[in-house]
């Protein structure tokens, strides 16, 4: 395997990771965003979302400035609408996608991890789906299941064996 096809399937990997997030935003119903795991005083599904983002954001601009940044927290009175976060997610998945590009193809090293981007790539997949596991708790845990074709099929099925 040649380092383009290498970089091809890591990005592929990323990109689908992403997607699988978007479709999970997408299936939440409106009072959906404002679901909390039981007994948590944490984040409501809304601010998971914008944590995500959050993270992404954090790690590229320390990779590029090598300063912790400073980042607001997401606001409990006025959390991001799912316009949004869609916007958000899908701009910092593009940004994660082009620095996994840049250091697959270009020898651009994040700091820490080693300098592996794919060791970094793989923390914010673990990381992120973590936060889609209480996500998807804080839902059920109100009353508000996914459709079976989202819950399988979108999140664990075909977004890994389609081409």
């Amino acid at each position: 395997m040649d380092l383009d096809e290498l970089a091809g399937q890591v990005l592929e990997t990323w990109r689908r990771h992403n997607m699988i997030l978007l479709l999970l935003l997408a299936a939440i119903p409106p009072k959906g965003m404002k679901a909390l795991p039981t007994g948590s005083r944490g984040r409501t599904v809304a601010l998971q979302f914008a944590h995500l983002d959050r993270v992404r954001r954090g790690w590229l601009e320390y990779f590029a400035t090598a300063k912790r940044p400073k980042m607001p927290r997401g606001d409990k009175e006025q959390p991001p609408t799912k316009a949004q976060l869609r916007k958000m997610l899908n701009d910092s998945g593009k940004r994660v996608a082009a620095f996994l590009g840049d250091s697959i193809r270009a020898g651009v090293k994040p700091r820490m991890f080693a300098g592996h981007a794919v060791r970094w790539m793989g923390y914010l997949i673990a990381h992120e789906s973590h936060h889609r596991g209480q996500i998807m708790l804080a839902l059920k845990q109100s009353g508000m299941r996914l459709p079976e074709t989202v819950a399988m099929d979108g999140l664990w099925g075909r977004c890994f064996w389609d081409k």
